[in-house]
């Protein structure tokens, strides 16, 4: 009779601890929310038109952007192995207009890992490491629940735990991003910039135009625009219009905004992606992604 009370006892107190931690990750979600963000990203200021280049790139991209886009994703493939970078992030989700988030991201192409640490508004996380492959739940019914990443929760949570792992495709990620961990990376940008052009352009449903220069984060960038016949959500495109700037240096898209209207109205906005202060070929290792490094 000792031990059923015994292990009846243990089974409480492993019930009430999951509990407290339940609603310490509620609270915390509730309260680190900010004000949503109503304003969208400045208007691009074009700088330059048609003038001679004798860069075979900037000659492409003037005449055929998508084939720029084309050539760009080879060259960072081929010639990038890490980097880092501070990520703006501002998406239109199911409960509304998320706050502007600044995230530090440090990204490694094989194996395909990526750290994010959130600077300002951050979510239920405060940091996430993940490394394709190396955190994997087997048991799981949903194969989207199967593939892991490491998060350390904010503050007040961590008082109780260091670290927990979750889904990458699963319920939180779904709704707290239009986009997973697994899809960060220029050359995911890329392909997915490539990917709906070539379908619109397939179904002579594709707008895609060269429309000048500009100035990024301090940084000359070719500017590109896309129209595309966007209805609504969940519909074959993700946006209507949207607006690429391409770093003439780095030649990878250091911002995108995406709008459901013609004419880049802010109060439109279904997205912006920001990629400032890059930094390629750092030399991360993989102890820039080990939880330990950082505590988790």
């Amino acid at each position: 009779m000792d031990r059923i009370n015994t292990t009846i006892t243990r089974r409480r107190v492993t019930l009430l601890v999951g509990l407290m931690l339940a609603i310490v990750f509620c609270l915390e979600y509730l309260f680190s929310a900010e004000p949503v963000a109503s304003i969208g990203p400045q208007r691009t200021v074009v700088l330059a038109g048609e003038t001679g280049s004798a860069d075979p790139f900037e000659t492409l991209i003037r005449r055929d952007p998508l084939a720029a886009m084309i050539e760009a994703r080879a060259q960072h493939l081929r010639d990038v192995i890490d980097y880092e970078c501070v990520m703006v992030k501002q998406e239109l989700l199911p409960a509304g207009m998320s706050a502007e988030q600044e995230i530090s991201v440090k990204f490694r192409q094989a194996p395909y890992s990526v750290y994010m640490e959130w600077k300002r508004n951050p979510g239920m996380a405060a940091r996430v490491i993940y490394v394709k492959g190396r955190w994997t739940d087997s048991t799981a019914q949903d194969p989207e629940d199967r593939e892991l990443a490491v998060a350390q929760p904010g503050a007040l949570a961590r008082i109780f735990v260091k670290s927990v792992t979750q889904p990458i495709h699963g319920r939180l990620a779904k709704k707290s991003s239009r986009r997973f961990i697994d899809e960060f990376g220029f050359e995911k940008t890329l392909d997915r910039l490539i990917n709906i052009c070539e379908m619109g352009k397939s179904r002579g449903e594709l707008g895609l135009e060269y429309s000048g220069e500009s100035q990024f984060d301090g940084r000359a960038v070719w500017v590109i625009r896309r129209h595309l016949p966007y209805i609504a959500e969940g519909g074959r495109y993700p946006d209507r219009t949207a607006e690429i700037l391409i770093d003439q240096r780095l030649r990878v898209p250091v911002a995108v905004y995406c709008y459901s209207d013609d004419d880049r109205n802010p109060t439109n906005l279904l997205a912006k992606y920001e990629y400032r202060r890059v930094r390629m070929g750092v030399g991360l290792t993989e102890k820039d992604f080990e939880p330990v490094t950082y505590g988790m």
